[in-house]
Formats: C-alpha cells, sequence, structure tokens
C-alpha cells in the first residue's frame, strides 16, 4: 500500500493530488479540493443567520462522495489491522447509508450532519495520505 504525490509537475498550489492503493487498483484524489468541502462542512453556524438549505444540499452530497472515495482506500490500507480504526471505518460504513435530514426542513440538523461528514472526511484522508499506523488512535466521531 503506498501513497505518493503523482507527480512534481502536477503538483501546484491548487492541485495537490495523491496517488493512493486502493482494493481495485490506484485511485488519485485531490487533495485541495476535499480539504475545500471539509472547510465548508466545518463552517460556523452563525445564531440568528439563515442556513441556505441548497448551499447545506451541496456540500453533504459533496461530502458523501468525497466518503464514499476514501472510505475503501483506507479499509484496504488497514485491513487486518483490527481495533478502533477497522471499527470506525465499519461505522462510517453504516452511517453513510442513513437517511440524511432535509435541509430545506431542518436546516440545522442538515448542517449538523454536514460537519459530522466533514469531521469524517477529515479522518479518513489523514488514514489515506499519512504513513500506515496498526496502533494509531482515532480521536473522532465517526
Amino acid at each position: 500500500m503506498t501513497t505518493s504525490p503523482t507527480s512534481a509537475a502536477a503538483k501546484t498550489a491548487e492541485d495537490r493530488r495523491i496517488r493512493a492503493d486502493g482494493p481495485n487498483g490506484p485511485v488519485t484524489m485531490n487533495v485541495e479540493v476535499i480539504e475545500q468541502r471539509i472547510a465548508a462542512g466545518l463552517r460556523p453556524v452563525v445564531d440568528g443567520c439563515r442556513i441556505d438549505p441548497a448551499e447545506v444540499a451541496r456540500v453533504t452530497a459533496a461530502l458523501v462522495s468525497d466518503a464514499e472515495a476514501l472510505l475503501p482506500v483506507a479499509e484496504a490500507r488497514y485491513k487486518g489491522h483490527g481495533g478502533q480504526v477497522t471499527m470506525g471505518l465499519d461505522s462510517l460504513r453504516r452511517r453513510l447509508a442513513y437517511q440524511r435530514p432535509d435541509p430545506r426542513l431542518y436546516p440545522l440538523n442538515a448542517a449538523l450532519c454536514a460537519a459530522d461528514l466533514a469531521r469524517s472526511c477529515r479522518t479518513l484522508l489523514k488514514l489515506v495520505t499519512d504513513p500506515v499506523d496498526p496502533h494509531r488512535v482515532v480521536l473522532t466521531t465517526w
């Protein structure tokens, strides 16, 4: 299992692509785009301000897509290691199948769900980009 930059020429400030081994072969991901989506999901909700349901729905859909892309790679990297990481990955896989709150009906709940997904994506991104550590302790809510 390796994670490495695709090439020095392709690496720019806006385009940080990594190539990681997934369960079905190599996967290329743009870390910068994923980090921007994570930041959007973690954007604070200011009390008294209107929450844009369309923006929350867009961010949530993007984070679900990122999690679904990162999850198999993280599972492949930590396969057979057991422990807290494997339990967290299993839990996240189940949570991705849950129905999320409708941002038009429950905008605050949907924004909180997006923030939760963003934290999970941040953890997945670290699992995919950092060296494999079988003794890793993941302090986050999956």
